[in-house]
């Protein structure tokens, strides 16, 4: 409601003179290490043809994107008493080395920067001092505020805007020109807060004084003189009286400021810098609950928890406020050197109350004190009107996402709800490739409208119910939400690059900016048209309903058979999960894509529910096949292929070939007929073919990409899974035998690190499956992991033979074994393993092979270690994933228990009997990124499937120095970032050369540069 009010007050009038006069144009690079930037609404009415201009101050809203010829076209209208048509948008940018802040005019594009002193060389702004950390503008324009932590001149300045713009036979600004009052202590961010009318309708001079004011008789009026003296009424915005908050970071606090007072009291006059008068000092708390340990899920000795360590919650230190961010009645304070983010209940800003604070912390590092720097805080939105506040983690330059929504209960960072889907990503918090630097949350709307009426109605959510009544031009009643649908052709409607709805615009230290879902209103338009698990979404059987159909829609959730002659009797639902009312009992499928027409959701068709996810980042294509541009959907480029030790294909057809084959969801997971992305298409995982796809009449392997998650596609590589491959990353590993002859090990081998899996611990996972001992004694021999020695044998005239090794070995009998081809030789089976060494034992039980073989390599050796009857799963790069860790308590290598870490897996246990294969089988294999099974035939060791994957997730984002210069690469350091609601404009301040950069925030596309 205030908003409304300024939008629709009268604003102040201030009389300026030569405001009109011809611009000086500024040379290219006239801005250097700009820091902050506000922006004035400002038009130059003439009354008086042959008199001065009066500049008269409007609401930021009211500056369109418009362009005028000059910095003086103001479209005066002569038949409207000289009233201005086109007000100019002015940004107000610190330049910090200089001590100034810089005034350009958006509305031109001719002589945009300008000079202030037309007659001294160089371009010249407005002087306030050095270092300026802060500027904040009024809603109604009428005047700036800018903080300045220069060392014994800490403060603040005003700067009206009738004092700004250029004028002709006026002085040059000085730091004389702006009243000014000064702090003692260098500030940090400001925020401008509004203290309400009283219930009277009155304001009230200053926190200790009666409501006693005229709301727009608050402060000076008039025209201000030739050289607009005034400085502006700012009771005239309709918002009551404004304060400024300042972070006093040094003194860990807050003081309250009147905006008006020190605008026009004479103690701060013409650079008066007189102490500044607090009307309310605000020292911030820091008080933090008890440290509780963290929650451990029961398990038995299949898996270990991984070392923890005390929270930081004890920790005390002083509070040293940072970023600022004003929602509603509330004021959150972010702090540099408390693990806390402050709240400050303002029922107005004489009254502040310190609630108790939100709680920065890292699920994977609880040791760590996370302190914060930027923060922003979402509008609410309907029908929910939650609340959520992104807060920059100073350490590490990642964003936590706190819910500051009315009743929300906790105060620590929210957690992705399924983790182990994109174990890549911390669960706690988002992570770019580079820091944040700041962040700014937009709500926006691109409004459709009604083909009868033209009416375009805002915060419309899209709705894919095939049930609804799409809108069209020949339709005079329609729903609404049918209007966002996506096209056809992907070319219009619901889509990566179209904006509705609040987001996160992140801007890193490399240059780029980053764009974060929040609340999209598209979001439910964007996935596939039958919900799965498989795809991430929320499926769940309607409370009450019958375990036979599971939506109460009256369709059976199976076909219904005629028992007498076994044909179909009732079709059973292609959507389990979502309400699809028929006519009859037969399904109809009048486009033959085999999704009966009445439960086809209206979607974009994308192969994933979480292609819009709250606080992730926003996709820049559709997750589809590969067919045109802006389609991305996770898959192969071609079929997996297999391949001997020799590098010759092995045909499916050959009785000895094992078979890649894509795993199925177990009973009662609602998950429609799989597919595969291969190349430009979705290729059809067959059932009848237990998991196999047919292409030219050929069975070929298979296997079904991961998509509950696309953002967890993080680059196309080739990928290699090898039959009882070598473990990655011990080829420069040295080792030697110990004294107990039994241990192989070195201080930097990094076993448990590397993922090396012992008898021992898939024993106790087998036995913790409910195999009986005695089988999972065996079937553990059979697939712990082995070392292969790969050192050369000393030479045969080496000193080392002239002492008789036997009766345990000699040259003759080790060059027997241990001299022909390396990857021949014999393994020693890894009883136990540690982060240090290995406990080896003979895989025969009548011959002690690892006396032999410490016989043979005295010293330090070099080795490979081999998975036992599994296929190793490697990328092009080499990784191997697993999430084997050293037991905190015994150091013996073991899974961890961490179920965030459940996928990360590079291992596939040989399934012999040849058939289909069921996710969560022994045999069934599942990573961050896909699933499959290999069965039957007779593998052979380094027989290997290669395929390629594509679709990788490109998150949308812009480079801000090839947005610049296609040509070249600049240098650039963002230093902050603004909207701008009258354009709809993102700006973004350069600490390097680069000046003031625009961007739309619709497209994500750079509309104009300033320097």
């Amino acid at each position: 409601m205030k908003l409304r009010a300024a939008l629709l007050a009268p604003a102040s009038v201030l009389s300026l003179v030569g405001c009109a006069g011809e611009a000086t144009p500024v040379e290219v690079e006239a801005l250097a290490q700009s820091g902050r930037s506000a922006f004035l609404c400002l038009a130059i009415d003439r009354p008086d043809p042959e008199g001065p201009g009066v500049l008269r101050p409007l609401p930021i809203t009211d500056c369109a994107r418009r362009y005028a010829e000059s910095p003086d076209d103001f479209e005066v209208d002569p038949e409207d008493e000289g009233r201005a048509r086109l007000p100019h948008l002015y940004a107000l940018v610190t330049q910090t080395s200089r001590g100034e802040v810089a005034v350009v005019d958006l509305t031109t594009e001719r002589s945009s920067i300008l000079d202030l002193d037309p007659g001294t060389p160089g371009a010249s702004f407005l002087p306030v001092g050095a270092q300026p950390v802060d500027i904040v503008a009024t809603p109604g324009s009428t005047a700036a505020f800018v903080a300045v932590a220069e060392p014994g001149r800490e403060g603040v300045f005003a700067l009206p805007s009738a004092r700004v713009l250029p004028r002709d036979g006026c002085p040059v600004p000085s730091l004389s020109t702006w009243p000014s009052c000064s702090l003692g202590s260098p500030p940090g961010e400001m925020v401008l807060v509004s203290d309400p009318p009283g219930p009277d309708g009155k304001l009230r001079s200053s926190c200790s004084s009666d409501y006693d004011l005229d709301p727009e008789g608050a402060g000076e009026a008039g025209d201000g003189g030739a050289c607009g003296e005034a400085s502006g009424d700012l009771g005239r915005e309709g918002l009551g009286r404004q304060k400024l908050i300042v972070t006093l970071p040094e003194l860990g606090g807050l003081a309250v400021l009147d905006a008006q007072t020190l605008l026009e009291d004479e103690r701060f006059r013409d650079g008066g810098f007189a102490p500044c008068e607090v009307e309310r000092w605000v020292p911030l708390d820091v008080a933090l609950p008890p440290a509780a340990p963290p929650a451990v899920a029961p398990h038995g000795p299949e898996c270990v928890e991984p070392a923890t360590t005390a929270g930081a919650a004890q920790a005390i230190a002083p509070p040293r406020p940072a970023g600022l961010a004003l929602a509603g009645d509330r004021l959150f304070v972010a702090d540099l050197d408390a693990p806390v983010i402050h709240v400050v209940d303002l029922p107005t800003p004489c009254e502040p109350v310190e609630l108790p604070p939100l709680l920065p912390s890292s699920t994977l590092d609880p040791a760590r004190l996370v302190t914060t720097s930027r923060i922003a805080v979402s509008q609410a939105s309907p029908p929910d009107f939650r609340r959520f506040l992104y807060a920059v983690d100073a350490g590490d330059g990642s964003l936590m996402v706190f819910d500051v929504s009315d009743g929300a209960t906790s105060r620590t960072p929210l957690a992705r709800p399924h983790p182990e889907w994109n174990p890549f990503q911390p669960p706690d918090r988002i992570r770019f490739r580079a820091p944040v630097r700041d962040l700014e949350i937009v709500a926006r709307d691109s409004p459709a409208r009604l083909p009868a009426t033209g009416v375009a109605p805002e915060g419309i959510r899209c709705d894919p119910d095939p049930g609804l009544r799409a809108c069209d031009s020949t339709i005079a009643s329609c729903d609404l939400e049918t209007l966002y649908r996506t096209s056809a052709d992907h070319d219009a409607g619901a889509g990566p690059l179209r904006l509705r709805g609040s987001f996160a615009y992140v801007v890193l230290t490399s240059g780029q900016v980053a764009v974060v879902d929040v609340d999209d209103l598209d979001a439910a338009c964007r996935g596939p048209e039958v919900k799965s698990q498989l795809a991430g979404c929320e499926v769940a059987p309607l409370p009450g309903a019958p375990p036979d159909d599971h939506d109460a829609d009256g369709i059976p959730n199976a076909p219904v058979l005629d028992p007498e002659t076994g044909q179909v009797r009732v079709d059973g639902d292609d959507c389990p999960y979502y309400p699809n009312r028929r006519e009859g009992n037969r399904r109809v499928d009048r486009n033959g894509d085999g999704i009966e027409d009445t439960c086809e959701l209206r979607t974009s068709g994308e192969a994933s529910c979480s292609v819009v996810l709250p606080h992730t980042p926003r996709s820049a294509d559709y997750i589809l096949p590969s067919g045109g541009a802006g389609q991305r959907e996770p898959g192969v480029q071609t079929l997996p292929l297999l391949y001997d030790r020799s590098g010759a294909i092995v045909q499916l057809s050959e009785e000895r070939s094992p078979k890649m084959r894509a795993t199925f969801p177990p009973e009662g997971v609602a998950a429609p007929d799989l597919t595969l992305g291969v190349g430009a298409e979705r290729q059809p995982i067959l059932r009848g073919q237990q998991g196999l796809v047919e292409r030219s009449g050929e069975l070929q392997h298979a296997l079904v990409m991961n998509l509950e998650d696309p953002r967890v596609h993080i680059v196309n590589t080739g990928w290699t899974v090898t039959y009882e491959g070598a473990l990655p990353g011990f080829t420069r590993t040295f080792v030697g035998f110990d004294d107990d002859e039994s241990a192989l090990g070195s201080s930097d081998a990094r076993f448990c690190r590397r993922g090396v899996q012992s008898r021992a611990s898939i024993e106790e996972q087998l036995l913790a499956a409910g195999l009986g001992e005695r089988e999972a004694s065996a079937r553990a021999a059979q697939l712990a992991d082995f070392v292969q020695i790969t050192s050369e044998l000393p030479d045969e005239d080496a000193a080392y033979w002239q002492e008789s090794r036997e009766p345990v070995c000699s040259y003759e009998r080790c060059n027997a074994k241990y001299g022909s081809i390396i990857t021949s030789r014999p393994g020693l089976r890894v009883a136990e393993a540690y982060e240090d060494h290995l406990v080896l034992e003979s895989r025969d039980p009548d011959v002690d092979e690892v006396a032999f073989a410490r016989c043979c390599f005295p010293g330090e050796v070099q080795l490979n270690v081999r998975a036992g009857g599994q296929w190793v799963v490697q990328d092009a790069g080499g990784g191997f994933l697993h999430h084997v860790i050293a037991d905190p308590a015994t150091g013996r290598c073991r899974n961890s228990c961490d179920g965030r870490l459940a996928r990360l897996n590079g291992r596939v246990v040989h399934t012999p009997t040849d058939g289909p294969v069921t996710d969560g089988e022994p045999g069934a294999f599942i990573n961050p990124m896909f699933r499959f099974a290999i069965t039957g035939g007779a593998p052979e060791q380094d027989m290997q499937f290669r395929f390629t994957t594509q679709g990788a997730f490109t998150p949308l984002h812009i480079e801000l120095s090839e947005a610049i210069r296609r040509d070249d690469r600049y240098d650039v350091q963002p230093q902050a970032i603004r909207f701008i609601p009258a354009t709809g404009e993102l700006a973004i301040t350069d600490g390097s050369l680069q000046g003031l950069i625009l961007l739309s925030s619709s497209s994500m596309s750079l509309t104009h540069q300033f320097r």
